[in-house]
């Protein structure tokens, strides 16, 4: 009667093998969840950035329309923000669409808003 204790090598290997593939899902999950959170920053700063820019503008007398631009300062990063003032329908309202951007040539816009002020 042979009455041996232990695992054979073959189900160690298959164990490590499961261990591997699911020790590398984890990581790959933790650096998807790394990435998220970082472009949430990302957006959350910019929709900032946006917001202060609205408050600005509508605390502006004398707002014209047109184009105005500027830049902000936020979380260790320079921010760019453009906003375009329209008028409406109604003479006493002003349309206000603001884009912002960490590049000056507003090439890729991280977030935008649209906003009202009466005049």
């Amino acid at each position: 009667m042979n009455n041996h204790r232990g695992f054979t090598l073959l189900e160690v290997m298959l164990a490590l093998l499961v261990l591997a593939i699911a020790l590398g899902a984890l990581v790959r999950s933790a650096q998807l969840g790394a990435d998220t959170v970082s472009k949430l920053e990302q957006n959350n700063s910019a929709y900032h950035v946006a917001d202060q820019a609205l408050m600005g503008l509508y605390q502006a007398s004398g707002l014209s329309p047109g184009r105005h631009q500027g830049d902000q300062q936020f979380k260790d990063q320079r921010w760019y923000w453009q906003a375009d003032v329209q008028s409406t329908e109604n003479p006493r309202i002003a349309k206000i669409n603001i884009q912002v951007s960490t590049d000056s040539k507003m090439t890729y816009v991280a977030a935008q808003l649209t906003g009202f002020k009466s005049l």
